[in-house]
C-alpha cells in the first residue's frame, strides 16, 4: 500500500482515537470526527478534525473509535453516508456486542471487521511494534480481511490473530475483565513505594499503573459489556472466600497483632 492512497475516518477522537491516528497517518490521509470539539492541539501531524460525522463516515475505511455504549448511535449516525466497498471496524474491548449490532446498523455495501487491539497509549508509548490485535471477521471477503492483516504486521509491525466474537469474550473476562477489577481493588488498598519492595510487588505496581490510566468508560465495557465478566469476577470472589476460609481454620479466629519481644527494648 502507497502512504495516502486510502482515506481513514475515525468516529471519536478520546486518548485511544487520537493515539491510532498519530500510527495511521503516515499512511492514509486520516479525517477524525468527535462528538466534542477537537482542538487543534490534539491533532497528531498529517491528520484534520471534521466539524461533521458525514465526511468522517464517507472515507474508504471508518474506525469507530467510541465506547461500547456509544457505537451504536455512532453507527446510527455514520451509516447513511457510508459509501459502497467501505470497510468499517470497531475498536472496544467486547466483541459479542458490536458483532451483533454493526451489520444491523450499517448498510449491506459495507464491509465489517470487529477489532480489538490489546494495548493502549500507555502500554504502547514507547511503540506498538510487537503488540497483539485480536480479529474477528464478520462481513468481510477472505481476500481484503488477508490484506488488512498484511497491513497490520508488514506496516505497524502488530501480531495478529483470528478469533470469534463469542471465543475473544470468554477468554477476555478472565485476560482483561480480571486484571481491570483486581488492579482497581489493589489501588484502593494502597500500593505505595516501599524499600522493602519484592520485586513481584514491584510489578504488581507497574501493572496497576498500566491499567489504572484506562479510562471508566473502558472499566464499563470491560466489565459490563462482556457478557462473561459478571461470573468471572463472582469465580474470583469465591476462590478469595474459600481462601480466606482456609486460613481461619488453619490459624483460628483473628487476633489482634502482639507488640515483638524487642519491642520494650526501645
Amino acid at each position: 500500500m502507497k502512504p495516502f492512497d486510502k482515506s481513514l475516518g475515525i468516529v471519536g477522537f478520546g486518548a485511544f482515537g487520537c493515539f491510532m491516528a498519530a500510527h495511521l497517518a503516515p499512511w492514509f490521509r486520516v479525517t477524525a470526527w468527535d462528538s466534542a470539539d477537537i482542538p487543534a492541539t490534539a491533532l497528531p501531524e498529517n491528520v484534520t478534525a471534521s466539524p461533521t460525522i458525514a465526511e468522517v463516515a464517507a472515507c474508504d475505511i471508518v474506525v469507530f473509535a467510541v465506547p461500547w455504549k456509544s457505537l451504536a448511535d455512532a453507527a446510527a449516525m455514520a451509516a447513511p453516508h457510508m459509501k459502497p466497498e467501505a470497510l468499517a471496524l470497531d475498536v472496544t474491548s467486547v466483541k459479542r456486542g458490536p458483532a451483533a449490532l454493526l451489520p444491523k446498523a450499517l448498510p449491506a455495501h459495507v464491509d465489517i471487521l470487529c477489532t480489538h487491539p490489546l494495548f493502549g497509549p500507555q502500554s504502547g508509548k514507547n511503540g506498538i511494534s510487537g503488540l497483539r490485535m485480536a480479529l474477528c471477521p464478520v462481513r468481510i471477503e477472505k481476500d481484503r480481511y488477508y490484506r488488512v492483516c498484511d497491513f497490520l504486521t508488514d506496516r505497524l509491525g502488530l501480531l495478529v490473530f483470528k478469533t470469534t466474537p463469542d471465543k475473544h469474550d470468554r477468554e477476555m473476562a478472565k485476560v482483561q475483565a480480571v486484571t481491570h477489577f483486581v488492579s482497581r481493588a489493589l489501588k484502593e488498598i494502597g500500593l505505595e513505594p516501599s524499600c522493602m519492595a519484592t520485586r513481584a510487588y514491584e510489578k504488581l505496581q507497574e501493572f496497576s499503573s498500566i491499567v489504572l490510566s484506562d479510562s471508566w468508560d473502558l472499566f464499563l465495557t470491560i466489565q459490563n459489556g462482556n457478557p462473561y465478566a459478571a461470573e468471572t469476577r463472582r469465580s474470583l470472589q469465591r476462590e478469595m472466600d474459600k481462601l480466606e476460609a482456609m486460613l481461619r481454620a488453619v490459624d483460628g479466629p483473628v487476633r489482634e497483632p502482639m507488640p515483638p519481644p524487642y519491642a520494650a527494648a526501645w
